[in-house]
C-alpha cells in the first residue's frame, strides 16, 4: 500500500464476517447496509481504527448474512527523533488484543478474543437480543482440512452410503427369492397332493372295474351252467315219458323246444 510500511510477510487480511441469521433477515435492506456498516465498524475499531479497504455483503443463494472484507491494519509509528511514519501489521492489534484478554498471543488465544469481541458488538452495539456467546471448542484441532483429504472424506462417504445401499437391496432381493421359492415349493406341494389324489381315484376306479368284471363272469359262469343243468332236465323229463309210453304231446313238445332254443340263444 503506498506510503505505508508493511511488516511481516501477510499481504493484507482477507475477513468472513458470518451475522446470525435467525436474528437478521437476510433479505430486507435496512439489515443488509446494518450487517456491511457493523463488519466494517467492528473490523476497523478492533484493527486499531485504520484497517478495512474494500467489503461487500454476499448475495449468494445460500444466505445473506456474510460480509466479505479486506482489511490491512495500519498504524501510526513514532520515532524517537519525532519522526513519524505510517506502518501495517496483520497481527499487531489481534495479539495486543489476546495478551489483554488471556495473557497470551498465540492464534488460539487470538481467534477466542475475536469471538469474545464480535459477540459483544453484536449485543452493545447492535443491540441484538438473543446473540449467544461463542463456544470454546474441547479440542484444538484444526477445523480446515485441505481440499483434497476434504475429497477423499466425501468419496469415502459416499462409498459408504452406496455399499449401504448395495447391501440393503442384496438383502431385500434374496428375501423376495427365499418368498418366492417356499411359495413354488407350496404350489408344488398342493400339486403333487392333487396327482396323488388323482391317482388314489384312478387306482380306486380300477379296482371298482376289476371287481365288477370279475363279479360279473362270475355270473355269467353260473348262468351258463345253470342252462346246461335245465337243458339236461328237459332232456330227461321228454326220455322217461318216451319210455313209460307216455309219449310228449306237442304242446309239451313245443315247450320242450322252445326252452331249447331260448337256452341256445342265450
Amino acid at each position: 500500500m503506498k506510503g505505508v510500511k508493511q511488516s511481516g510477510r501477510c499481504a493484507c487480511i482477507h475477513a468472513l464476517v458470518q451475522f446470525p441469521t435467525g436474528l437478521l433477515d437476510g433479505s430486507d435492506e435496512a439489515h443488509q447496509r446494518a450487517m456491511l456498516h457493523h463488519a466494517v465498524a467492528f473490523l476497523n475499531h478492533y484493527h486499531g481504527g485504520d484497517a478495512v479497504f474494500a467489503a461487500r455483503l454476499d448475495r449468494d443463494e445460500r444466505g445473506r448474512h456474510t460480509v466479505d472484507a479486506f482489511l490491512l491494519p495500519r498504524y501510526d509509528f513514532h520515532y524517537k527523533d519525532g519522526r513519524r511514519v505510517k506502518k501495517a501489521s496483520v497481527s499487531k492489534f489481534s495479539k495486543a488484543h489476546a495478551k489483554r484478554r488471556f495473557g497470551r498471543d498465540d492464534r488460539r488465544s487470538q481467534g477466542s478474543a475475536l469471538q469474545d469481541a464480535f459477540f459483544e458488538h453484536l449485543r452493545d452495539n447492535m443491540q441484538l437480543q438473543g446473540v449467544m456467546p461463542p463456544e470454546r471448542k474441547k479440542s484444538t484441532t484444526k477445523d480446515r482440512v485441505e481440499p483434497e483429504v476434504f475429497g477423499l472424506r466425501k468419496d469415502r462417504q459416499k462409498l459408504h452410503e452406496t455399499s449401504r445401499r448395495l447391501v440393503k437391496a442384496d438383502r431385500v432381493a434374496r428375501q423376495r427369492i427365499k418368498d418366492q421359492k417356499a411359495e413354488i415349493e407350496a404350489k408344488a406341494r398342493r400339486i403333487a397332493m392333487k396327482e396323488a389324489a388323482l391317482t388314489s381315484g384312478q387306482k380306486k376306479l380300477a379296482a371298482e372295474r376289476s371287481a365288477y368284471e370279475e363279479a360279473s363272469a362270475k355270473r355269467s359262469s353260473a348262468l351258463v351252467q345253470r342252462e346246461a343243468a335245465v337243458r339236461r332236465d328237459a332232456k330227461t323229463v321228454r326220455n322217461v315219458r318216451i319210455l313209460s309210453g307216455q309219449g310228449v304231446s306237442r304242446s309239451l313238445n313245443r315247450i320242450l323246444n322252445g326252452a331249447f332254443e331260448s337256452q341256445e340263444e342265450r
